[in-house]
């Protein structure tokens, strides 16, 4: 027979379990997030390479450590039901390659930033929240948070918020517009490609 003791002991190793598996998962988070940022900084921005080779180091970190297709069609939204499948097609690379060379242009702003990673929260049953905080050669710091989602092959960033801005819901909610005005899906990649372009023509040689 199993005595009450034994039952409360199960019970409170069954209470603890999730909290400890998440302390691991936590860890390993912001242990993905510090080794993203690291490899930006470290391997890309202070390489000795052409512009051109930076951003295409960008460019293959970026699909490392983001899940690019999730954000794209969290961005897109309801529209992901209507669109057809060669419009999704034209509009999946082109915002990897906003993506790409937006943030790329901001890491080589970069100027002798830090990062601290803080705490990480459960965010859902496979996802978690990484607090960090970037601090300048002023003092001045900037709070960035990165939800992350646990995928097969290891955890994969489908969000950077930035001072309380969600960088998903900011594109969602200025596509959703843009497919509205320009009326329809198709307006929103030639407004794409033009941003793309300017985007190219801006980027470092």
């Amino acid at each position: 027979m199993i005595s009450r003791r034994h039952l409360m002991l199960a019970s409170a190793a069954a209470a603890l379990a999730p909290r400890m598996s998440f302390a691991q998962a936590g860890a390993d988070a912001g242990a993905f997030v510090t080794d993203f940022a690291q490899k930006g900084i470290v391997d890309i921005l202070a390489a000795k390479i052409a512009g051109a080779e930076k951003q295409q180091s960008f460019r293959t970190m970026f699909a490392t450590y983001f899940d690019l297709p999730a954000i794209g069609r969290f961005v897109l939204g309801r529209y992901t039901r209507t669109i057809k499948p060669e419009d999704l097609a034209s509009f999946t690379p082109l915002f990897e390659d906003v993506i790409v060379y937006t943030w790329s242009r901001r890491f080589s702003e970069y100027n002798g930033q830090s990062l601290k990673v803080g705490a990480s929260t459960p965010d859902g049953d496979d996802g978690a929240i990484v607090k960090s905080t970037i601090v300048g050669n002023a003092g001045e710091n900037y709070a960035v948070d990165w939800r992350l989602r646990k995928r097969p092959d290891g955890w994969r960033i489908v969000d950077v918020i930035v001072a309380g801005v969600s960088m998903a819901i900011t594109y969602r909610q200025e596509y959703t517009t843009l497919i509205t005005q320009q009326g329809g899906f198709a307006g929103l990649v030639a407004q794409l490609q033009k941003q793309v372009s300017d985007l190219k023509a801006q980027a470092p040689a």
